[in-house]
């Protein structure tokens, strides 16, 4: 299991998406260090979080890697849906691949 926040990081796309929310979603080089994503696993769905609090396990068919949040903020919304499909981190496409939207304070 790779758990560093560095590696985390470049596995993570981030878009503003209104005034003080970032949505955070699973970038290309999450998807060719991990190959096919098999499974998810949420390590913390709501509350305030801290820079480097760890969010999400994703196990992919070579590898399994600890999401990280890049900053600190609270918790607005997660993609519930992830749980039940997510090989939708296999490919690009915002609309789907989309994990949390942090409110930053």
């Amino acid at each position: 299991m790779i758990d560093k926040p560095e590696v985390s990081a470049s596995a993570m796309w981030l878009t503003p998406l209104e005034q003080g929310i970032i949505r955070i979603g699973f970038a290309d080089d999450g998807r060719e260090l991990l190959g096919p994503v098999q499974k998810i696993t949420w390590q913390v769905t709501e509350g305030r979080v801290h820079l480097e609090t760890p969010f999400l396990i994703v196990s992919g068919a070579n590898e399994e890697l600890t999401l990280h949040f890049p900053f600190a903020g609270r918790i607005a919304q997660i993609n519930e849906d992830l749980a039940a499909h997510p090989e939708w981190l296999n490919n690009r496409n915002d609309d789907l691949d989309w994990m949390v939207d942090l409110a930053i304070e």
